[in-house]
């Protein structure tokens, strides 16, 4: 089973430019979505409410790392080089038995993930897995994103984004995980 693990800085990003419920709905049918507890419970302690409909609604999994396991050990020893949320949810990422994609905006996170070998994408990366692969409409995520087209915008924006037509055509054919 395919897995969509988001950090909280990706998910704020999509919750902040209205498209958390339509990327979570569209890709629910394609595998699970996931937030590590850590995650669910601290770093997105303001956004409690949508954590839990979303949860509640079964749109959203919350995975626990459990102290002592592989995925426990593993945990601690990413700790010493990356923060609580990052550690956890790579952690996961590593132990789960699904094929799992990372969303993060988070350099040091993506790094992480990609020296283990796991798949690591961002916010335009996810939207385009929506509508790729799970069938979002383009033209709502082309509206949510037009925020992008103002260069001082900061909201997640890639740090190369030309416009919403031209990074949605080079994602798409970088596309590796599908």
């Amino acid at each position: 089973m395919r897995s969509f693990l988001f950090d909280a800085d990706a998910f704020r990003c999509l919750h902040g430019l209205k498209l958390l419920d339509p990327v979570l709905e569209a890709l629910r049918p394609h595998g699970a979505n996931v937030l590590t507890e850590y995650v669910a419970c601290h770093e997105l302690n303001l956004l409690a409410g949508v954590v839990d409909l979303h949860a509640k609604a079964g749109a959203l999994l919350i995975e626990r790392v459990v102290k002592g396991t592989p995925a426990g050990v593993r945990y601690r020893e990413l700790q010493r080089i990356a923060d609580k949320g990052e550690a956890e949810a790579i952690a996961w990422a590593l132990e789960a038995s699904s094929s799992t994609l990372v969303v993060t905006r988070d350099k040091g996170a993506r790094v992480l993930a990609i020296a283990r070998r796991i798949c690591v994408t961002d916010v335009m990366g996810i939207v385009v897995e929506a509508c790729e692969l799970a069938g979002m409409d383009r033209e709502l995520a082309k509206t949510c994103l037009a925020v992008w087209d103002d260069p001082g915008q900061q909201l997640c924006r890639p740090n190369t984004y030309p416009g919403f037509d031209q990074t949605y055509a080079e994602r798409t054919h970088q596309r590796t995980w599908a």
